[in-house]
């Protein structure tokens, strides 16, 4: 099973957790997400963009349940 989680920690702390979890998982990605809330906030364009991807992820998710086998 594959699981996807977005956590929030210090950045002193990144480094670790990921040792951890290298060290006890398989670790098929590991990313650091850019805090977006001010680009959000302030820009109409990046905006249009989140609800596009957003859209899309929602599409693909539907799609997928509709086609499992």
């Amino acid at each position: 099973m594959i699981v996807n989680t977005t956590i929030e920690i210090d950045e002193k702390d990144v480094v670790i957790l990921q040792d951890y979890l290298s060290q006890n998982l398989k670790v098929l990605d590991f990313k650091i997400i850019p805090d977006t809330t001010k680009l959000y906030k302030e820009d109409k364009a990046f905006q249009k963009l989140c609800k596009c991807v957003k859209d899309a992820q929602l599409t693909k998710d539907r799609y997928w349940n509709e086609n499992r086998t």
